[in-house]
């Protein structure tokens, strides 16, 4: 979730939010992960950019509820776990780490998150 915030609070100051033509969907995977994020202000961050908030529950990845493909043509970019063939729905499935995922939201296409503020390695 801090990596879903991160690219989307960016996003955000950029003055950039979810592509048009995307479908966000962030899920939380248990309650306390929830509570997480409502203390740390990500709620907030995941709405204004335009990301659609689900409560913790089985979803996309055994092809349930919101973020699964409904036609071959569709295209997903997923955080999840799994991604072979049909279990989270006919289109493409690509997984991906969170702030690939949250970046390809606000792009509209699949891209690498690039912090607008790039930070210094220290002893690297």
């Amino acid at each position: 979730m801090d990596m879903y915030a991160a690219v989307l609070a960016d996003a955000l100051k950029d003055g950039k939010r979810v592509a048009d033509s995307v479908q966000f969907y962030i899920q939380f995977g248990s309650q306390e992960t929830r509570e997480y994020c409502l203390r740390r202000g990500y709620l907030d961050v995941f709405q204004k950019s335009g990301a659609h908030v689900i409560e913790p529950s089985c979803g996309a990845c055994i092809n349930a509820g919101p973020g699964v493909s409904t036609r071959p043509d569709q295209i997903v970019i997923s955080a999840q776990n799994r991604n072979f063939p049909g279990r989270s729905g006919p289109g493409q499935m690509y997984l991906a780490s969170p702030y690939t995922v949250a970046a390809s939201a606000v792009a509209g296409y699949i891209v690498e998150y690039e912090p607008s503020e790039k930070k210094e390695l220290v002893g690297a």
